[in-house]
């Protein structure tokens, strides 16, 4: 009975996610692969509100999924430490559009840390793949390097940013080329606080949160999936917001390679 309900509330999840419409017992039975009756799926409609997985907002209306059943439903059905391969920009922009979800991505050329050099312990010269960087000796500073080595530059300026290594953090900015772009930046007017906004669309999002879901970080009904990627051989992050009713299992698939 439990793996029949929760086959169940999947597909009316992803049924209200596609025409977003509240959906009645007989709708569903039709729209399913099980055999099952309506008056069945009326039975377990009414344990699921009982449950508070479902809501009715009308008397005479269908069910819909509640908030926190789909923040659930999406943290079971997207895969944040999966590595999302992209083959185009004009992909992100085009479902950005079509989904109405804003799309923030971060592209970088990866740089290791290849060797520390200690420099008549004056400087500590960090020799990444192709660039370098130079900064006063401290014998602190050249041990926590080492714990370091191999380790992507921005991977390091995130570690740097979170121990307040100011002096470190703001040598690799100075020298790691990342870009940043938005992808339906109206798709944020639901946010009042216009620092966050601004966290978000210049990329310092990227440097304060780890991949995962962000619910709390806005209003009730919108989340937030913060995830790796590579895009035409470049490493990356992307930021994805929006409702938690948008259709974020097409937004995936169409800009996936």
């Amino acid at each position: 009975m439990k793996d029949k309900k929760e086959k169940l509330l999947n597909e009316m999840i992803a049924i209200y996610i596609r025409d977003g419409v509240p959906i009645g017992s007989e709708s569903l039975k039709l729209s399913i692969d099980m055999k099952i009756s309506s008056a069945t799926i009326r039975n377990y409609f009414k344990v699921l509100v009982n449950e508070g997985v479902l809501a009715q907002p009308h008397i005479s209306s269908g069910k819909i999924p509640t908030n926190s059943t789909l923040k659930s439903y999406w943290k079971k059905n997207i895969d944040i430490y999966d590595c999302l391969n992209i083959n185009s920009i004009d992909k992100i922009d085009k479902a950005s559009i079509e989904h109405k979800i804003f799309c923030n991505i971060k592209i970088h050329k990866q740089e290791r840390l290849q060797k520390i050099i200690n420099y008549n312990d004056k400087y500590s010269i960090l020799v990444f793949d192709n660039v370098e960087a130079i900064l006063p000796y401290t014998r602190h500073l050249h041990d926590f390097l080492n714990e370091l080595l191999y380790q992507d530059i921005e991977e390091i300026r995130s570690i740097a940013k979170s121990v307040c290594a100011n002096e470190l953090y703001n040598r690799l900015d100075s020298i790691a080329s990342a870009k940043i772009y938005n992808f339906g930046f109206e798709e944020l007017f639901f946010i009042k606080d216009l620092d966050l906004i601004l966290k978000i669309t210049n990329g310092d999002i990227f440097y304060t949160l780890r991949n995962g879901f962000y619910f709390d970080l806005f209003p009730d009904g919108y989340m937030g999936i913060l995830q790796d990627i590579m895009i035409d051989n470049n490493c990356g992050k992307m930021f994805v917001v929006g409702g938690l009713k948008k259709d974020y299992t097409s937004f995936y698939q169409q800009i996936a390679s």
